[in-house]
């Protein structure tokens, strides 16, 4: 098993933790024994086979607390989880994409309280499923208003996943994220379908982000994966970050079997949101990007600094006091990701413009989190949380598919929060 720890991103976080540099007295670090358990823990869970390869970056005001690799990225070939290597990120894509719309924003490009439908006229006068009262079946009827780009940030436009409608509208999610289709034929089909709820109304994960992908490509006339690269990857230079990434980098996806729970590689069975391995036409602003755990702290670190990149300000402070901003209330939730039922990392959750918002503070032997932290996951295991009041940024990355998807990141919050100095480093909950 190969394990690296301690200094494993000394030149990839390091620097990047530099140049985040932020003026603050030297704070005290949560008991090294912490750390040392966390290590243990996640050394565990790859000699059980809970996890094929973990990585993972927490600092505290830009200062590296806990940082590894442990592992392997493919168990066959025997090659190691590095700094180098990338993970799908599914839903920890949504963030990106919306920090890409609100830098348009920034620049005058775009409105959020414009209709969709002036940037995509086929999203115009859209149409809401209900049920007949008298007969159960399926109805249409007028929304009560139209669709907004702050409903695709806020996820209170009325879409949801295929697998959400209705099995007699037909919905198939290959028509909508279809390799074989560009991202502007996807957002086109699914124009063609009604909405689940009026805007405005409910919050519920789906395609939001995906037509918040192709309105991006309209305002900057470039392909969702160029946009990218020129409005986040580049200025914050994240190097490992795109949709496809070379095949000695990319992590497998391991798991049990559902069948016979013997651990098997699960890549295939993986949702392709882009291709991975080459360059594609199908770019899912919802859950089509990888990267690195260097790379996305980098990304998570702006946010910790209100806005602030390696290169100055890379979004306007208030801009990102409107992302963190709560958004929905308990009627409109319950707040969930890639499923319904409920994980410990919802508790309390609330939801800004593409990312999720502790509405108040967690202390239960699952979850440990401070109010106003900021944090999400995705499909395939990864996960990160900022706490900006104590400091802190992380970031979790495995690739699996299996029971208890959202240990690695569980755990450190319990090392962070669960110190027995938690209270000297204000960390407390």
């Amino acid at each position: 098993m190969h394990i690296s720890t301690d200094n494993l991103f000394s030149v990839a976080a390091a620097s990047l933790l530099a140049v985040f540099g932020v003026a603050h007295a030297q704070p005290p670090s949560p008991n090294p024994v912490a750390w040392r358990q966390l290590e243990q823990q996640f050394q565990d869970m790859v000699k059980t086979q809970e996890r094929a390869g973990i990585a993972w970056i927490v600092a505290q005001h830009g200062r590296q607390l806990s940082s590894g690799a442990i592992g392997w990225q493919d168990q066959e070939r025997r090659i190691p989880v590095d700094e180098l290597t990338t993970f799908r990120l599914y839903s920890m894509t949504r963030a990106i994409t919306t920090v890409a719309a609100l830098r348009l924003m920034d620049k005058g490009k775009l409105n959020l309280d414009q209709p969709l439908a002036h940037y995509l006229p086929k999203f115009a006068a859209p149409k809401v499923v209900t049920k007949s009262l008298k007969t159960d079946e399926i109805q249409l009827v007028p929304a009560k208003r139209e669709i907004t780009v702050r409903d695709l940030m806020t996820y209170q436009a009325g879409f949801g996943y295929a697998y959400d409608y209705p099995t007699s509208l037909g919905l198939k999610r290959e028509e909508i994220l279809g390799l074989n289709l560009s991202t502007a034929q996807g957002i086109d089909r699914l124009a063609e379908f009604p909405l689940l709820h009026h805007p405005g109304e409910r919050w519920h994960y789906g395609f939001a982000s995906d037509v918040l992908g192709r309105v991006i490509e309209l305002i900057t006339a470039q392909p969702l994966d160029q946009a990218l690269q020129q409005l986040v990857f580049d200025p914050l230079g994240m190097t490992s970050t795109g949709f496809f990434s070379s095949l000695d980098h990319l992590a497998k996806a391991y798991g049990p079997d559902p069948l016979t729970g013997r651990w098997i590689e699960l890549t295939e069975r993986l949702p392709k949101s882009a291709d991975y391995i080459q360059a594609g036409s199908m770019h899912s602003g919802g859950g089509g990007l990888l990267s690195s755990a260097s790379d996305y702290f980098v990304f998570c670190e702006m946010l910790r600094n209100r806005g602030v990149g390696p290169h100055g300000v890379f979004l306007k402070a208030s801009t990102v006091d409107l992302m963190e901003r709560n958004t929905m209330s308990p009627e409109q939730g319950p707040l969930f990701w890639h499923r319904a039922d409920a994980s410990p990392v919802m508790t309390e959750g609330g939801w800004g413009l593409g990312i999720g918002v502790r509405q108040s503070s967690v202390n239960t032997p699952l979850l440990t989190s401070r109010q106003g932290e900021l944090f999400w996951g995705g499909l395939a295991g990864t996960g990160f949380f900022i706490d900006r009041e104590a400091g802190i940024t992380a970031v979790v990355m495995t690739q699996y598919l299996g029971p208890d998807g959202d240990k690695p990141v569980l755990l450190l919050r319990q090392a962070l929060y669960g110190s027995p100095r938690a209270e000297e480093t204000n960390l407390a909950p």
